[in-house]
């Protein structure tokens, strides 16, 4: 077993990519005071590579001629397969509706592009397929994981004993950048209608993290929600981009113990979000 090399000077610092939070809109000074607060804190944390903890195998890897021969999806492909999926009869409200349209999903996309899902088990930690969605399919299927999240609601009323807070899942956006997924909540309690924007620092083609996410304290936006609604809005929002992903591997592919594959990585680029697979490493591995 090694490290794997790498090289810093390639790699953007965290506190620049944290630095790019600010050009969000609506924030109030103190949003931007916490933002300043932990890019500062960031400084020692540019020191550290997060890739030089990552462990890898010294088996020799595929031919790299046999890893450009396979076919892979594109995000256009799976974008509109997720489109028809989501144009069929509306699911019955017991049903988990995001395991049911991401199963749908990857069942379409192995019968029209073959080769692009593994057809057999996936040995122990081995990669799976890569699944690329557009921002606009990537929107809809956060909508889906996000109703499930509120019981089936497109909208839900927030109640804490003395504030209330109507909060629309069935309506949230997304943007996605390099690097970067911000998720737009749409709320309103009182008169106030406001979108509260929860942003994730996320992989990039660049820089790999793996399941590793930052974001703010708070979600951008009204200062008042922020503060009393702050926590469960960036529960929302983390929750169904995590079951997203999830789900999405879960449907690409099984390992040989004929259990789901899981998420390896997720990865922003401009207008493309995309779930890197796996199989899961049994822990008894690490126990013997």
């Amino acid at each position: 077993m090694g490290r794997r090399p790498t090289n810093n000077r390639n790699l953007p610092s965290l506190g620049r990519r944290l630095s790019e939070l600010n050009r969000l809109e609506n924030l109030s000074p103190s949003d931007l005071e916490r933002i300043e607060r932990i890019m500062r804190e960031a400084e020692n944390l540019d020191r550290f590579n997060i890739e030089d903890l990552i462990i890898v195998s010294d088996r020799p890897t595929p031919d790299a001629r046999e890893d450009e021969s396979k076919p892979t999806l594109r995000a256009r492909d799976v974008s509109r397969t997720i489109e028809d999926a989501l144009a069929e009869p509306q699911l019955p409200a017991e049903r988990d509706a995001l395991k049911v349209v991401a199963g749908s999903v990857l069942e379409r996309l192995r019968e029209k592009f073959p080769g692009t899902l593994p057809d057999g088990p996936v040995k122990p930690g081995d990669k799976g397929a890569e699944l690329p969605v557009n921002t606009e399919a990537l929107a809809k299927l956060i909508r889906v994981a996000a109703i499930n999240r509120s019981e089936g609601q497109s909208s839900v009323i927030w109640d804490d004993g003395i504030n209330q807070l109507i909060v629309h899942p069935g309506r949230l956006k997304a943007t996605v950048t390099e690097g970067r997924i911000r998720i737009d909540i749409p709320v309103e309690a009182d008169g106030l209608r406001a979108s509260m924007q929860v942003p994730f620092s996320v992989g990039s083609d660049k820089r790999k993290t793996g399941l590793v996410m930052a974001t703010l304290d708070r979600p951008a936006g009204n200062a008042m929600v922020a503060r009393i609604w702050g926590d469960p809005l960036i529960a929302l929002a983390h929750g169904a981009l995590v079951d997203v992903a999830g789900k999405m591997a879960g449907a690409s592919g099984r390992d040989a113990e004929n259990k789901e594959l899981v998420v390896r990585g997720l990865t922003a680029r401009r207008g493309q979000f995309t779930v890197e697979t796996q199989a899961e490493i049994p822990l008894r591995r690490f126990l013997r």
